[in-house]
């Protein structure tokens, strides 16, 4: 993990207050971010082999409350898997790819707008996989406690919309590559029909 990488993930996460890299925790193995004044809260990016990541984050009690998995590309970090933890019990929740979109889409500040925001398209779903994804979604959410919910849609809403941006703009790099071949082979081609006159006339 480079340190390009490296913050681009910690940014995920990063709210009002900061995280400050701590050098007395960080090894070569894990990278520790801690906030001012604040011992317990933690944001840990662990490398778990060459391309794999995984991201704790802890509360102001030192409680895990977000464990995340990230797969280094050469792009940008891509989010293979996300977990947080249920309110009033010692267990991860897992979220679907389906689901994190869905919170994407229709995620609020609060947790009972991004729930009534859900509940709001399911008269309209007539799809029965679709409906059950809305569901299963509200059924997480509303197992986290406020906190956890509004950090979920935070975090969510920032990595979805850097992939955006990051998707578009390599894009438009590539339609401006596509946009000069034709330039470059057509004036390649003007070269040789003009060298192939000129033997002739010789």
């Amino acid at each position: 993990m480079n340190k390009e990488q490296e913050q681009q993930i910690v940014d995920y996460y990063s709210t009002a207050d900061k995280y400050i890299r701590s050098k007395l925790h960080s090894n070569a193995h894990q990278s520790v971010f801690t906030k001012e004044n604040d011992k317990y809260q933690w944001l840990v990016l662990e490398q778990k082999s060459q391309n794999q990541v995984e991201v704790r984050q802890t509360d102001n009690h030192g409680t895990i409350t977000a464990r995340d998995n990230y797969e280094l590309t050469r792009n940008i970090p891509k989010c293979v898997g996300v977990e947080r933890l249920c309110e009033g019990a010692n267990m991860q929740i897992p979220f679907t790819a389906d689901e994190i979109n869905l919170i994407y889409q229709f995620g609020e500040k609060s947790k009972a707008e991004t729930c009534a925001s859900l509940s709001a398209i399911l008269p309209q779903i007539k799809d029965s996989d679709t409906r059950h994804i809305v569901n299963s979604t509200l059924k997480k959410l509303n197992a986290l406690s406020e906190e956890t919910c509004a950090e979920l849609t935070a975090t969510t809403k920032r990595r979805k919309i850097t992939e955006r941006d990051h998707s578009i703009r390599a894009r438009l790099e590539k339609a401006k590559e596509q946009s000069k071949q034709p330039i470059v082979a057509e004036r390649k081609k003007h070269r040789t029909n003009t060298k192939g006159k000129g033997d002739m006339d010789l």
